[in-house]
Protein backbone atom coordinates (compact mmCIF):
# COMPACT_ATOMS: atom_id res chain seq x y z
CA UNK A 1 0.00 0.00 0.00
CA UNK A 2 3.11 1.96 0.35
CA UNK A 3 4.20 2.18 -3.15
CA UNK A 4 0.74 2.92 -4.11
CA UNK A 5 0.36 5.46 -1.86
CA UNK A 6 3.42 7.10 -3.05
CA UNK A 7 2.69 6.29 -6.69
CA UNK A 8 -0.49 8.27 -6.10
CA UNK A 9 1.06 11.33 -4.40
CA UNK A 10 3.64 11.79 -7.30
CA UNK A 11 1.00 11.68 -9.86
CA UNK A 12 -1.17 13.95 -7.72
CA UNK A 13 2.22 16.46 -7.82
CA UNK A 14 3.05 15.88 -11.08
CA UNK A 15 -0.64 16.64 -12.42
CA UNK A 16 -1.04 19.89 -10.00
CA UNK A 17 2.39 21.05 -11.39
CA UNK A 18 0.98 19.96 -15.12
CA UNK A 19 4.38 18.28 -15.64
CA UNK A 20 4.39 15.57 -18.53
CA UNK A 21 6.15 13.05 -16.25
CA UNK A 22 3.08 13.04 -13.58
CA UNK A 23 0.60 12.43 -16.29
CA UNK A 24 2.24 10.11 -17.74
CA UNK A 25 2.57 8.37 -14.35
CA UNK A 26 -1.18 9.28 -13.60
CA UNK A 27 -1.92 7.07 -16.79
CA UNK A 28 0.09 4.09 -15.73
CA UNK A 29 -1.33 3.99 -12.11
CA UNK A 30 -5.02 4.30 -13.48
CA UNK A 31 -3.68 1.11 -16.18
CA UNK A 32 -2.31 -0.95 -13.29
CA UNK A 33 -5.87 -0.30 -11.54
CA UNK A 34 -7.92 -1.66 -14.43
CA UNK A 35 -5.53 -4.66 -15.11
CA UNK A 36 -6.32 -5.09 -11.51
CA UNK A 37 -10.19 -4.95 -11.72
CA UNK A 38 -10.34 -6.78 -15.10
CA UNK A 39 -8.42 -9.87 -13.58
CA UNK A 40 -10.88 -9.54 -10.40
CA UNK A 41 -13.93 -9.77 -11.96
CA UNK A 42 -12.28 -12.56 -14.20
CA UNK A 43 -10.58 -14.44 -11.36
CA UNK A 44 -12.23 -14.16 -8.38
CA UNK A 45 -15.78 -14.04 -9.94
CA UNK A 46 -16.57 -10.22 -8.33
CA UNK A 47 -18.41 -8.90 -10.71
CA UNK A 48 -18.36 -5.12 -8.49
CA UNK A 49 -14.91 -4.69 -9.58
CA UNK A 50 -16.11 -4.37 -13.00
CA UNK A 51 -17.67 -0.79 -12.38
CA UNK A 52 -14.22 0.97 -11.85
CA UNK A 53 -13.59 -0.14 -15.93
CA UNK A 54 -15.27 2.75 -17.58
CA UNK A 55 -14.17 4.83 -14.74
CA UNK A 56 -10.57 4.61 -15.08
CA UNK A 57 -11.37 4.24 -18.81
CA UNK A 58 -12.76 7.69 -19.05
CA UNK A 59 -9.75 9.30 -16.78
CA UNK A 60 -7.57 7.54 -19.27
CA UNK A 61 -9.28 9.22 -22.33
CA UNK A 62 -9.51 12.36 -20.16
CA UNK A 63 -5.51 12.54 -19.69
CA UNK A 64 -4.50 11.42 -23.29
CA UNK A 65 -6.50 14.18 -24.28
CA UNK A 66 -6.00 17.41 -22.47
CA UNK A 67 -3.48 19.53 -24.06
CA UNK A 68 -0.82 21.76 -22.22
Amino acid sequence: MATVGVACGLSAIGLARNARRGRSLAIAVLVVNLIGDSLNALLRHDPKTLIGLPIGGLMIWYLVRVRR
